[in-house]
């Protein structure tokens, strides 16, 4: 996994890079030595070339942080622990790629029963976004807590420790009139009412 390098040894260049003068030139020698063994790791991993760069760049200024600290032990070689950090940073961009894929799909294919105050499906990501406006046109306060119970799907005693009300009878209450709200300022605007007809596959409404 090593790559040999023909002009400096690794502890030349590491330091160089303690050294900011020479950062450049020193990351120079890091990307033109190790930029293919780190590429061929990302695209064997499901990535892209576009992938890979932000991958290596991120490696490349996590490495750099680490030397001017002062933690870089040696205990492996550069390459080797290059390759670890980007693998470290290439597997936490896939987990959360896949966790916004998963929440999205959750949401818009098949969101299950919550509570029964309101159950609807989203066809596509703009009718998400639709909703997320309507919610921030209702207020601060209204806009967390719809937020935190419908789309963190986060129950009642779990809300009042986010948001400052005396019990959860009266987080209710509130979110009862947040809901009243969403419905009085659709039904007294035609347009909004018509772009959630458009955008919504199915919205149904309790008091």
């Amino acid at each position: 996994m090593e790559v040999k390098n023909n002009l400096y040894s690794e502890r030349e260049i590491i330091e160089k890079l303690k050294i900011k003068d020479n950062l450049n030139d020193s990351l120079k020698i890091l990307y033109k030595n190790y930029y293919g063994l780190l590429e061929k790791y990302v695209l064997n991993n499901s990535g892209t070339k576009e992938d890979a760069q932000d991958v290596i760049q991120d490696t490349m200024v996590a490495f750099v942080n680490l030397i001017q600290q002062d933690k870089f032990r040696e205990e492996s070689g550069l390459g080797t622990f290059l390759y670890a950090i980007a693998r470290n940073i290439w597997l936490g961009k896939i987990r959360k790629q896949k966790a916004e894929i998963n929440h999205n799909d959750q949401f818009l294919n098949s969101q299950s029963q919550i509570d029964q105050d309101v159950t609807y499906q989203l066809e596509k990501q703009e009718s998400l976004n639709f909703v997320v406006k309507l919610f921030e046109s209702l207020g601060t306060v209204c806009h967390k807590i719809l937020t935190l119970f419908y789309f963190e799907e986060m129950p009642m005693k779990d809300i009042i420790l986010q948001v400052n009300f005396e019990n959860e009878q009266v987080l209710r209450n509130k979110k009862s009139k947040c809901m009243k709200a969403m419905t009085d300022k659709i039904e007294i605007n035609p347009e909004l009412a018509e772009n959630l007809k458009k955008t919504l596959h199915n919205l149904k409404w309790k008091p």
